[in-house]
């Protein structure tokens, strides 16, 4: 788990439009989510794990226990998420509206690689760790 804590920023994004689309978000946030570099922060705060994203435009946080399931939200969509680590990999799923995604994230090669899939539609995001 300690390798996924930092602060780590985007440094490239494949389908990540197609997949905003695909999961129903405004065309507004589409626009704004496909512009913004965010900066991805995950650290531990006692028994919770933290993750702050924050960007030019925007700030979320989400705060949780591994294999528990809370409520959360991102643009205007509220839904119910859990995460859990399965072989070193943090695998985040979120349903809603009779509605699931996956978001896998895992360390390779230095680099935090985000995999986003909802039905037949993937994306993926990589970031780079920042010196602390």
């Amino acid at each position: 788990m300690e390798a996924f804590f930092g602060n780590w920023k985007l440094v490239s994004s494949v389908n990540f439009e197609e997949y905003m689309r695909a999961i129903g978000l405004a065309e507004e946030v589409v626009q704004i989510g496909n512009i913004v570099t965010p900066v991805l922060s995950i650290y531990q705060d006692g028994e919770k794990l933290v993750m702050k994203l924050k960007t030019s435009v925007f700030s979320s946080e989400k705060s949780f226990v591994l294999g528990e399931e809370f409520d959360d939200n991102f643009a205007g969509q509220k839904y119910r998420s859990v995460i859990n680590l399965d072989d070193g990999k943090l695998v985040e799923t979120q349903k809603w509206d009779g509605k699931t995604t996956i978001q896998t994230r895992k360390i390779q090669d230095g680099k935090m690689i985000l995999t986003m899939s909802y039905k037949d539609t993937v994306a993926v995001r990589t970031y780079e760790k920042m010196a602390d």
